[in-house]
């Protein structure tokens, strides 16, 4: 009985010799990130005439990996799998749009043929919060605009709000606050989305506490919280 087992991952744009190495580390990220056992996945050589890394790992693992493989073959898996099995197929796309695919000895096991190209969207309107730091509020018009910082750093313009209700907002520059209102949104041909301006209708003041008083605060919360806490979260957050 075999105690390893070896997939396939053939990528027909490139050759060994002509495959750039930042592609093929991009390629082979996003492959782990699809199969899920990165630390189990070892590779033990790339064949000639397509790129095609071979992945030796301890028969489990590769068990496992084919599984997972097949989930996200079906539409399944985790948000984190079909996002990274959607990167794949636009690299496929930008590569010359050859399919590649993720093969064992049974035969393809997941195919990456290339994504569609969608155009720009442009005005997308839809309910919208958004988390952040007020950085001004002023100006003329019946609807004044209103500066917002978001919780990375990045500063966005094109929010405004009644002139009552901005008002209101005003007492509150520089803390953290939530806005709620009706945004506009554009998407890229990356499928990136941006929100480009936001019409506010309400706001709630965020409470500006550090992360360790947080979790000591969840701490001394009366709740019995199961041993795999952790692992529940994540799941649901995927």
């Amino acid at each position: 009985m075999e105690d390893f087992g070896e997939l396939d991952f053939v990528i027909p744009a490139y050759t060994p010799e002509t495959m750039p190495l930042d592609r093929l580390l991009q390629y082979l990220q996003e492959i782990a990130e699809v199969v899920g056992v990165p630390h189990d996945m070892h590779l033990v050589r790339i064949e000639q005439s397509s790129t095609k890394p071979v992945f030796k790992m301890p028969l489990p693992m590769a068990n496992e990996a084919r599984e997972r493989a097949a989930r996200v073959q079906r539409g399944e898996g985790t948000m984190r799998q079909r996002r990274a099995y959607h990167r794949i197929r636009q690299m496929v796309r930008r590569d010359g749009g050859k399919p590649a695919i993720l093969r064992d000895r049974s035969g393809i096991i997941l195919d990456f043929p290339p994504e569609v190209e969608v155009g720009p969207i442009t005005g997308v309107r839809q309910a919208t919060t958004f988390d952040g730091v007020l950085l001004r509020v002023g100006g003329a018009g019946d609807y004044t605009p209103i500066l917002m910082q978001d919780l990375g750093g990045d500063v966005h313009a094109g929010f405004s709000a009644s002139r009552g209700l901005a008002k209101q907002m005003a007492p509150l520059i520089f803390d953290p606050i939530r806005v709620n209102g009706i945004g506009s949104w554009d998407r890229n041909q990356a499928g990136e989305w941006k929100l480009v301006k936001m019409l506010i209708q309400s706001y709630d003041p965020l409470d500006n506490e550090s992360l360790p008083d947080v979790l000591n605060r969840l701490r001394a919360a009366p709740v019995v919280w199961p041993e795999n806490a952790d692992a529940i979260m994540r799941a649901e957050r995927e």
